[in-house]
């Protein structure tokens, strides 16, 4: 009893999905979140508290701590002093008055009703302030729902409208032309894959597997579960079966011959060239008809003079060769050419010997090298096949299948050049798969599109860099950002206070008293003889008093006094913020992608380069993987346009009319009314930067990092072997 497998996932019938028309290289990645559009309103802000009903909270009560503090005890103290006084002054006897009663409740009246009024005003600025506290809490809350409410339907009709997004796009194949550089063995199998099952889709395709490790194999499994025709050759292990020469006319077959044998030596001797090109043409036309490797070789032995048992060509054959071909002497100088056609040849007589019997050629024809190591019979083989495919599409006059080489590193410069001038004038896509950059496919290059896999490699991925190109760019070389702020408070107080007395008493007491006398006395000679000797005599005799006095008294005293008082009161305030973000580009010229980029892309990764005319170079990131299409959100051709967005829902109209703060009419003694709209008033000043380091908030300097790195899809072909 034998079941077939269970597909619980759909995977094995998303797999048919690969032979959907439109060949592709692979898909291009888009996420269908990059579209989504975010809920244009802002969040609600809680409303602030009007400065007028704190201020007024904080007067009433200030005023009613007056009132109760000083106010009231005053006017109870006089109501109590008027009592006691009226008491005393009446006899024990007689109780007090209504008049002193009355008195004393006119004295105690005001303080209390003031002290009344000013409690009752603290209690309804306190009743008016929690009132609009809770009003603004409410209305808060409410807006908050209601805007939760709107961004929830929003977000849900914006994950409504991008649910059926594609996320993966069919990458085309670009032109007639397209070079692959680089990539893993197991790259190269889902290259294959991806491509030759698309094009599958829409004509027949020719694989020659030059790899040696048949890349190919899941791509004809996959067409023969199809129920393709298929017609897969391997060589040189199963030479014998292989129809690669059947079709090929003795000319055709000679051309094919000669190419090979020269074909790595682009310089060879024309005269070489030449009589191996003559030697052949005459071998092929003695044999008639019937022109296989196998009698071509038995013919060349022939003309060495070599046994020959193996029953290839007839008896008369045999002698027209040996005698009538070519003369002695032309056999013994072309001795050395007939050897090396003969052992070009030899490897390969019975390739063909034993074909399978088919109907036509296959939808998909696949000729792979096996995996055994390389040999010259393997390497006579790659050449020969190469030729062969050159001559059919050169042939053909109908319609022919795409082609693809894979392991064209192997090939001579000038063979492949014209394979690629036969496709591009009939219309042949051609695929190239090269595994390094150097040599002939560094020649090749640039022929058509490009795309390049992983090149581990540095001179590889240097020499693909310079491929793809260099830009100038504006880089980021200097980042220089200030953020500061300086506040500084300046309270200067000067009080001072001279008093000055001054105090003087000066008083004068004189006392003058004079007093003298005066007594004079003389005598007087005269008359005299010679010389004065006896002069005459005369005396005279006088005497006098003089007696006075005074008394003077001065007392004088004075009194000054001066009083000065200087007061001087200085404050000054000062508050600077400044704040600097300065980015300097650079203009540099650098690799559009770098050659370490090249060197770490993934396994199945492929970067598309692409010259437009007129419009520069585009570069495209395509992933091969064929496991892709047992995705979710996996479209069979280019991705679409998103959907347009939808109108967001319009916010409700949460204005109200801002009621009178002062009633027009309200019954005296009544509290007012909770009334809290807030006057017009200044803007609050901005609050100062932070000095922390970096860019204000709101503003970025740099790209930010992604959230979180996206990894390919798990293989779908399961382990490999």
């Amino acid at each position: 009893m034998r079941g077939s497998p269970v597909d619980h996932g759909g995977v094995l019938s998303r797999r048919e999905r690969l032979f959907s028309p439109d060949p592709r290289l692979g898909w291009v990645f888009r996420d269908r979140w990059w579209f989504l559009s975010p809920f244009p309103d802002a969040p609600p802000q809680q409303q602030a508290l009007p400065d007028y009903l704190a201020r007024r909270v904080v007067e009433t009560d200030q005023a009613a701590q007056r009132r109760l503090n000083r106010t009231l005890p005053v006017s109870a103290g006089i109501a109590m002093i008027l009592v006691l006084f009226a008491a005393c002054s009446m006899s024990s006897a007689e109780g007090l008055s209504i008049g002193s009663l009355l008195l004393a409740a006119i004295a105690l009246g005001p303080g209390a009703l003031l002290t009344w009024w000013a409690v009752r005003q603290r209690q309804s600025a306190r009743q008016a302030h929690d009132l609009a506290q809770q009003q603004i809490i409410s209305g808060y809350q409410e807006q908050a729902r209601q805007w939760h409410a709107r961004k929830q339907a929003h977000d849900a009709a914006e994950r409504a409208r991008l649910d059926d997004l594609p996320e993966w796009g069919a990458a085309a194949r670009p032109g007639r032309r397209l070079d692959v550089f680089g990539g893993t063995l197991w790259a190269w199998e889902a290259l294959l894959t991806t491509y030759g099952t698309s094009t599958l889709s829409v004509q027949p395709l020719l694989v020659l597997d030059l790899s040696r490790e048949v890349v190919s194999r899941e791509l004809v499994e996959l067409a023969q579960a199809a129920w393709m025709g298929v017609d897969a050759q391997l060589l040189p292990s199963r030479q014998a079966s292989s129809s690669l020469l059947a079709d090929m006319s003795p000319r055709d077959l000679v051309d094919a011959i000669v190419e090979s044998m020269h074909g790595g030596t682009p310089d060879a001797a024309r005269a070489d060239r030449s009589m191996d090109d003559r030697i052949l043409t005459k071998v092929c036309g003695a044999l008639g008809d019937d022109v296989t490797l196998a009698r071509i070789a038995a013919a060349l032995r022939a003309l060495m003079g070599e046994p020959d048992d193996d029953g290839a060509l007839t008896r008369e054959e045999r002698r027209h060769i040996t005698n009538e071909l070519f003369t002695v002497e032309y056999r013994r100088q072309t001795h050395a050419n007939l050897s090396r056609i003969e052992s070009y040849v030899h490897p390969l007589e019975d390739l063909g010997t034993s074909p399978d019997r088919r109907e036509g050629a296959g939808y998909l024809t696949c000729i792979a090298l096996d995996s055994h190591a390389r040999n010259v019979r393997s390497e006579l083989l790659t050449d020969l096949v190469v030729q062969w495919v050159t001559h059919r599409i050169t042939a053909s006059q109908a319609s022919t299948p795409a082609l693809v080489v894979a392991g064209a590193d192997e090939l001579a410069r000038r063979h492949l050049e014209r394979l690629s001038d036969a496709c591009e004038r009939r219309g042949v896509p051609l695929t190239l798969l090269f595994r390094r950059l150097r040599e002939t496919s560094a020649e090749m290059i640039g022929g058509g599109a490009v795309a390049f896999m992983r090149l581990g490699n540095h001179e590889d991925a240097s020499r693909a860099a310079d491929f793809i190109g260099r830009d100038h760019r504006f880089v980021l070389s200097q980042i220089t950002k200030n953020v500061g702020g300086n506040e500084s408070h300046t309270t200067t107080e000067t009080e001072g206070t001279g008093d000055s007395e001054t105090h003087s008493t000066s008083r004068t007491i004189g006392t003058s008293r004079n007093w003298g006398t005066n007594r004079s006395s003389g005598t007087t000679y005269s008359g005299g003889e010679m010389f004065g000797l006896f002069p005459d005599r005369s005396t005279s005799h006088q005497r006098g008093s003089n007696r006075g006095g005074s008394t003077s008294t001065s007392d004088t005293e004075g009194t000054s006094t001066s009083t000065s008082r200087n007061w001087s009161a200085a404050y000054s305030f000062a508050e600077g913020t400044n704040w600097s973000d300065a980015d300097t580009t650079q203009r540099v010229y650098e690799y559009a992608v770098e050659p370490v980029t090249l060197q770490h892309l993934p396994d199945h990764a492929l970067l598309l380069v692409q010259s437009v005319p007129g419009r520069g170079r585009t570069i495209t990131p395509v992933e091969c993987d064929p496991a892709i299409i047992t995705l979710d959100r996996v479209t069979t051709g280019p991705l679409p346009d998103p959907p347009p967005p939808r109108q967001a829902l319009p916010a409700p109209n949460t204005e109200q009319t801002a009621p009178d703060p002062v009633p027009h009419s309200q019954p005296w003694g009544a509290p007012p009314a909770p009334q809290w709209a807030a006057p017009t008033t200044q803007p609050p000043p901005r609050a100062p930067l932070s000095t922390r380091p970096g860019p204000p908030p709101g503003q970025q300097s740099g790209p930010r990092p992604p959230d979180d790195p996206r990894q390919g899809p798990p293989p779908l072909f399961g382990g490999r072997s």
